[in-house]
């Protein structure tokens, strides 16, 4: 179940940083702390589940606790920018200034985005710029029993909801109201954490915003619940083209056109990828 509680925290976690009323945000917050205390409890060793707590613990103004969290997290890492980038701006609240600054040298070594996340750091206190972390999750029953918990603590159907707030995001996401979408999207993950289109939508949503890790992330999760949807693979491929990633985009523009190869857009793909080569 820690793969589970480690998205489901993460999710709820990104929904609070994106959740407009201060009520419904802080609610948010503690259950994605909720979660990731108990995958963290389970899981000592697992430096994904401790950067999530670790960035809710920070977002919850307890920056001694989110410091120690991270340490495993670049034990197991050393070249891990954000985790260096958190820690430091942790230890920078309580005080340790010497040891904010050399983990700082650390962040600004490793974290391409270094210069962004500082420039917001020093205007606002913020790290928007750090990102949650998925866990694969290969046990389907665990995630059918945590939807079931999920439903019966918001006293819903885990299946009904899921349609029209997904309806919802599909609306928001044409009208470019990408901010208001994003929420409705992690509601829906958070009631059935195995929707695949909420995955794809969310993935159309950061590649729009040019925040491609979280891009390839969802996409991915989207294609790990839905092998066959299309769409993920080309975006997955359009991406990583982009990212000069020539590998990885062929791999992805020919799963598309296994699925479906008279796909105009997996066409396309396809020649750009060859084309490439050439």
């Amino acid at each position: 179940l820690i793969g589970v509680y480690n998205n489901a925290g993460a999710v709820a976690v990104q929904a609070s940083r994106e959740e407009k009323k201060e009520d419904e945000r802080a609610r948010l917050l503690a259950q994605g702390t909720s979660f990731l205390a108990r995958a963290a409890e389970s899981s000592p060793d697992d430096p994904i589940v401790h950067f999530n707590y670790a960035l809710a613990l920070f977002l919850s103004g307890k920056y001694a606790e989110a410091a120690d969290q991270l340490k495993p997290v670049i034990t197991a890492d050393a070249r891990d920018g954000q985790a260096y980038f958190l820690y430091a701006k942790a230890l920078e609240k309580i005080g340790k200034t010497d040891t904010a600054n050399a983990a700082d040298d650390q962040a600004r070594r490793w974290l391409q985005a270094y210069a962004k996340s500082q420039t917001e750091w020093q205007k606002s206190q913020t790290v928007n710029g750090v990102s949650v972390r998925m866990r694969d999750v290969l046990n389907r029953d665990d995630v059918s029993d945590l939807t079931r918990r999920n439903a019966i603590a918001a006293n819903t159907n885990p299946n009904s909801g899921t349609e029209d707030l997904l309806a919802k995001a599909r609306d928001l996401y044409q009208a470019g109201r990408d901010d208001e979408a994003l929420p409705e999207l992690h509601r829906v993950v958070m009631l059935e954490p195995t929707n695949a289109e909420a995955y794809l939508l969310s993935g159309r949503i950061n590649q729009r915003r040019g925040d491609q890790e979280a891009a390839i992330a969802a996409l991915k999760t989207a294609i790990f619940w839905d092998p066959k949807l299309i769409d993920a693979h080309i975006l997955l491929g359009r991406i990583f083209l982009e990212r000069g990633d020539r590998g990885e985009a062929t791999k992805y523009a020919t799963s598309a056109m296994t699925i479906d190869s008279n796909n105009q857009e997996a066409i396309a793909l396809q020649r750009q990828v060859t084309m490439g080569k050439n």
